[in-house]
This record gives C-alpha cells, structure tokens and sequence, in this order.
C-alpha cells in the first residue's frame, strides 16, 4: 500500500503539536508518539519509509528534509522521486498529471491533503474524484490533519465519505436526467451501495419498457429514499434526491392507471429523455390498449367473451393489442383468434361499432402514422432525419392526448 503525500512549508523551531486519529480511523490505526512536526515525519515513522510517496516542489522538499533530519535522524532523500516533482506550481496540468500519475495503477493506496500548499489539494480531489468513478476501492483513505487547537493539535480524519457524497450525486443527476446510472465503484455506505443498485434496476425496467416489473421495485426505493433523507450529511445531494423521490412517487401512480394510459404517460417521459424508440414503441402499445379496453366496452358479450381469454393460461395481452388496433386499423382481420366467437358474432358486433364512429378515419389515420414513425425507428431511422423525429413524436403524442383522453373515440371507459 502506497502512502501518498502532497508537502508544503512548515515553520521551523516552534513546539511540534499533537497528532491523533479521529473516531473512524483510531480502530485500524496507532501512532508511535504523540508529537510530530507535521504529517510527513508522522507517515514515514508510523507507515514506513519504502510506502511513503511525497509530491513535492523544491522550497518544500529543503524544508521537509531538516524535518526529516531533525525528527527522525535521517533526510531520507531516497523518496524524492523526480518524476513527483512540481517544478512549475502555476501548471496545473502539469501538477494533474503527476497526482494522476502516482495514483494510477491498482495498488490501494492512502493519499494525505495536509499540507499541500494552496491549489494543489484542490487538484488532488479533482483526480481523486475522476478516478474514484471507476474504483473508489484503491483508495483507502483521504487523510487530512483537522485543527482542533492551532498550532497545538491536529485531529487526523478520513475526507473519503465525502468523497463517496460527491460520487452519489453524480449518479443521482444522471439518473434525472437521463435514467442511466453511471458506473461507480462500490459504495461502502449500505444505503448508498442499496440506492444504487435499485435505480440501475429501475433503469433497466424503463429502459427495457418492463412497465410490470417496474411496479415491483418503486416501495423499496421510495423507502431507502427516505431513510437517506434523514442523514444530514446527504445536502450535497439533497435536491437531487427529493427530485428522484417526487419521480419514483410519479413512476408509482402511473403504475395504477390502467394500460393505454401507463403506456402513453411513460411514452411522453421517455421522449423528453429522447428515447424516441422507446417513447414510439410504448405510444403503439398504449393505442392497442386503448383500442382492446374499447372492444370490452363495446357490449357485455364482448366483455366475456375477453375475459374468457384472459383466464386461459396461453392467453397473450400483446397479441390481443396487437389484433384490436390493427383491427380499428383495417377494418378487417385476415387471422382472428381473440375477436371471434360463436362465428362471426363478436367481430361483426366490434365492426359495426367501429364504422358507426364518423370520425374514425382520422383515428386511423393516427395509428397509421404511429407505425410507421416506428418502424423507421426500429430500422435505423433511415427515411427521415432524426429532428423531424422527435418533431413527429410529440406531435402524435398530442394526437393521443387528443383522440384517447379527450375525445375518447371509441368509448374506453375502463
């Protein structure tokens, strides 16, 4: 294990202080002795000077090393290493990559902000947060000597949850803005390890258009939502959390509409993420929903005759979608297998319903237009540009709105 270090000046002939290890650390760590100069002579005596790594410019390495020949006996020139030397303290690109540099690789390692001298620790959290995206376990520690009394006593703290806080809000915000969950390392706060692996479940259900399996998941979030909540460390991130929250509360009364308007209503969500196909694919299936809850309350016959499909174990809410939307679409259906019984009673019965509704060329019209703005989609989007897309989407969602909400053509009273 490498122990990393970023070292600025210290004043020379003053009392050293007293170093001590905060609550979360004094279980896995010791010191030898109390009073230390600063946090270099304190790593090198309690870690051992082969793991100790300093990042140094030169004012800092002749200060540190009559520390060093003072409080240990020895300069211990051997661990400056010049390629961790910052010979320019105004690059910062320079200073970027030798942190990223001595921090790279897999070896865990404990990196100490202490004393670094003014930007440099802000550079060092920036690698530290960029590389912590990908493996937050290689770092083992951010220790930072906290003044309790100055000049006299410095309590040594761990800055690392701080960093899993910054982490949770980056996955947070690509989670409201584009359902994604972004791919951290593992949390080693429960609750956050739990919130994370619920939303990239949820992400894959809506993803996936799995509107069922969605339903399943939305209590377990809500309620380590709101357990997360009620830490007050969570402020960073506090906003995102509650937006999430009144989110999953949306995703959960949705849940309870029936299909046509689960289907349109996630339709509508997913195009404002742009997810076009997505969002064309969930409004086709909303209209033979819409059009199937129609069919049943066309007449109490074709009510039962409905339901006694929907008892059979073989039975299909897809194809059934699929047959009474293509039938408002055609008029005809070459292949029946939900509407037709007792010959030709049930169709005959749904087709004269249908060609008694004097505007329902214009439904067809829509559902036409539907699939064929889905089709495109699904092949790649090849006709037409994927601006006209987006534009032709929102405006058959209206058309929804319009035709199935407003209007009810066809009498859905589900």
């Amino acid at each position: 294990m490498k122990v990393v270090t970023i070292l600025g000046l210290v004043k020379e002939g003053e009392k050293p202080p007293i170093y001590r290890y905060g609550d979360r650390l004094k279980d896995s760590y010791s010191l030898k002795r109390e009073r230390y100069v600063n946090m270099l002579p304190l790593l090198i005596d309690n870690f051992g000077v082969q793991d100790v790594v300093p990042i140094f410019t030169l004012p800092a390495k002749d200060v540190q090393t009559k520390v060093l020949e003072k409080e240990l006996q020895n300069k211990h020139n051997e661990i400056f290493k010049d390629k961790n030397f910052i010979d320019d303290e105004n690059d910062f690109y320079s200073i970027l990559r030798i942190i990223n540099d001595v921090t790279s690789g897999n070896e865990e390692y404990i990196i100490d902000l202490t004393h670094g001298f003014r930007h440099i620790p802000i550079l060092a959290t920036i690698s530290l947060i960029s590389q912590s995206l990908n493996n937050t376990d290689k770092i083992k520690h951010i220790f930072f000597a906290k003044e309790i009394v100055a000049r006299e006593e410095y309590e040594i703290i761990d800055l690392k949850e701080y960093l899993e806080l910054a982490n949770m809000s980056y996955v947070l915000e690509s989670f409201n803005y584009n359902y994604t969950v972004a791919l951290v390392s593992k949390f080693k706060n429960k609750n956050f390890r739990d919130l994370t692996s619920q939303l990239s479940t949820i992400s894959n259900h809506i993803l996936s258009n799995s509107l069922k399996a969605l339903n399943n998941d939305v209590g377990k979030i809500l309620n380590n939502i709101d357990f997360i909540l009620k830490n007050e460390q969570i402020e960073t991130f506090k906003s995102s959390l509650e937006d999430i929250r009144l989110h999953i509360m949306e995703l959960q009364q949705i849940g309870k509409e029936k299909d046509s308007i689960k289907f349109y209503r996630m339709s509508k969500i997913l195009n404002s993420k742009g997810y076009l196909l997505n969002a064309i694919t969930l409004l086709f299936e909303a209209i033979g929903h819409y059009c199937a809850e129609s069919f049943e309350c066309f007449s109490v016959d074709i009510k039962a005759h409905i339901n006694d499909f929907k008892k059979n174990k073989k039975f299909n809410t897809y194809d059934l979608t699929h047959e009474s939307r293509t039938f408002v679409k055609r008029m005809e259906l070459k292949n029946r297998v939900y509407l037709t019984k007792y010959g030709d009673m049930v169709y005959d019965d749904i087709k004269n319903k249908l060609e008694s509704i004097k505007t329902l060329g214009n439904f067809r019209n829509f559902i036409q237009n539907a699939e064929k703005l889905r089709n495109n989609l699904a092949h790649g989007n090849a006709s037409e540009r994927i601006e006209d897309s987006k534009l032709e989407l929102s405006n058959l969602l209206d058309k929804y709105n319009l035709f199935c909400v407003q209007q009810n053509i066809l009498g859905n009273k589900i």
